[in-house]
């Protein structure tokens, strides 16, 4: 029987330890292998320094010849109070056993119909309504994937653009959110699937998106590192149509991204800069593609900020976002731990906690799954305790 501190989730720099010392190099060693100082790693593993840049953890992951996956960890198999036990085994199943040539067996409702479930999907997912996703996907994915290997066109060609949203989209952010990151990775790789069989630059465009936040951007997967090429290949194809900008716009902040966690910041800015000139004439409608819009846009730019360690404009780019321009719980929550992130930098613990609790009330999954948002919590109840920061601690199994 496993004791509480082997239960426990480990913080980053403990895996940064654990992973230096199979390698057999010393601190001093690593720290020179990153460019940082002796003392600056001493105190990343001991967890007297939060480890929450991706640029950091990975330098770090290289440097070791490990998974930056392995460095965040994963979340703690047990189950705390208010902790829903969801059944993701229907997920996985259509996930992994069904695709394209072999569907599964059951009766697939019409197009029209399932239609109307995938915008069932779309609204469950902004409430972030993790029980309802859980509840309709797997059947959806599978009835598309029936309509995909037996219609003939149109119905296949729009049952294939169905799924990249479905599956490529919905099923892997939700996972992913909820720490199932096997499960993201199925849903964005069956999206892409999806999309090369469709053979529509702009909806290729639109599966690349899921499938590069499918995984942790902190890994550099590589469809993340991929997304400035496609946002140049499908900005080719944009003509008049609105989704078509909207994917591109989204490829673009995803490009500004991948430019920062590589340390390119002109890059980072230049895309970015181009994301919010699509964006402004665009404004900010409630069924854009993945939310694309003004205030979506702030909320990549306070998050590249962020990464950027510059926690001052960071808050100055939030501060200029209308959370009731964001459609979904998952973005203002997102705009709520980028400013707790931020507060954190600036020795600000108590607006930090309190942003996070703000966070939780709108998508707990994503708080209690957040790898950086479960380092900041341990690092600032091992700094300063508190009533919140404990409670907030317990619900994401840190304690």
């Amino acid at each position: 029987m496993s004791s509480p501190v082997e239960d426990r989730v480990r913080r980053i720099g403990e895996n940064v330890r654990i992973a230096r010392r199979a390698r057999g190099k010393s601190v001093e060693a690593l720290a020179g292998l990153v460019g940082r100082s002796k003392s600056w790693l001493s105190k990343i593993e001991n967890g007297r320094t939060r480890l929450d840049k991706r640029t950091d953890i990975v330098a770090l992951a290289e440097a070791l010849e490990v998974s930056a996956d392995f460095l965040l960890g994963h979340p703690a198999p047990e189950i705390r109070p208010n902790h829903p036990n969801y059944n993701l085994v229907p997920l996985q199943r259509v996930l992994m056993d069904a695709g394209p040539d072999d569907p599964p067996d059951m009766p697939a409702r019409p197009v029209e119909v399932l239609r109307t479930v995938l915008h069932e999907a779309d609204m469950a997912f902004r409430r972030a309504d993790d029980a309802t996703l859980i509840r309709i996907l797997p059947d959806l994915i599978g009835e598309l994937y029936v309509h995909i290997a037996t219609s003939l066109e149109p119905v296949r060609s729009e049952a294939l653009k169905m799924l990249i949203l479905a599956a490529g989209c919905k099923a892997a952010f939700m996972s992913r959110g909820l720490g199932e990151v096997h499960l993201a990775y199925l849903g964005g790789e069956r999206g892409w699937q999806a999309a090369e069989l469709l053979g529509d630059p702009v909806w290729r465009g639109a599966a690349a998106f899921g499938r590069a936040h499918a995984r942790c951007s902190a890994g550099t997967p590589k469809p993340l590192l991929m997304t400035p090429r496609i946002a140049d290949e499908v900005e080719l194809h944009i003509g008049d149509d609105l989704f078509a900008h909207q994917v591109h716009g989204m490829l673009r902040l995803s490009a500004a991204l991948a430019c920062e966690v590589l340390g390119d910041r002109d890059g980072a800015a230049g895309q970015v800069g181009e994301a919010a000139r699509l964006a402004e004439p665009l404004g900010d409608a409630p069924d854009a593609f993945e939310y694309f819009g003004v205030a979506n846009v702030g909320v990549w730019r306070t998050t590249l900020e962020v990464e950027a360690g510059r926690p001052g404009q960071a808050l100055e780019h939030a501060n200029r976002v209308d959370p009731r321009a964001l459609p979904s719980h998952s973005r203002r929550a997102m705009l709520l731990l980028e400013r707790a992130r931020a507060h954190a930098m600036l020795d600000r613990d108590e607006d930090a906690v309190r942003e996070l609790r703000k966070a939780e009330q709108l998508s707990p999954s994503m708080v209690h799954n957040h790898p950086f948002i479960k380092e900041l919590v341990a690092d600032i109840l091992d700094r300063r305790g508190g009533r919140d920061v404990r409670g907030l601690a317990w619900r994401m199994n840190l304690v």
